[in-house]
């Protein structure tokens, strides 16, 4: 029962950290700034390291 606790627990995480990234990736198309931008858009990214963090995922 635990370890499908973890699993739910894990796929609430991924939701979230996707549903985080999207916004912040529509926000970097619509804002004005530039430098501001650039700040959405290390958001995303960095949305996307803790997404392979999450899957066990490493890096090369």
């Amino acid at each position: 029962m635990i370890a499908a606790d973890l699993l739910v627990a894990q796929n609430v995480g991924f939701g979230i950290i996707s549903l985080l990234m999207i916004v912040a990736a529509l926000r970097v198309v619509t804002v004005n700034n530039v430098v501001h931008a650039a700040l959405w858009l290390v958001v995303v990214l960095s949305g996307a390291a803790a997404q392979y963090l999450l899957l066990s995922a490493e890096f090369v």
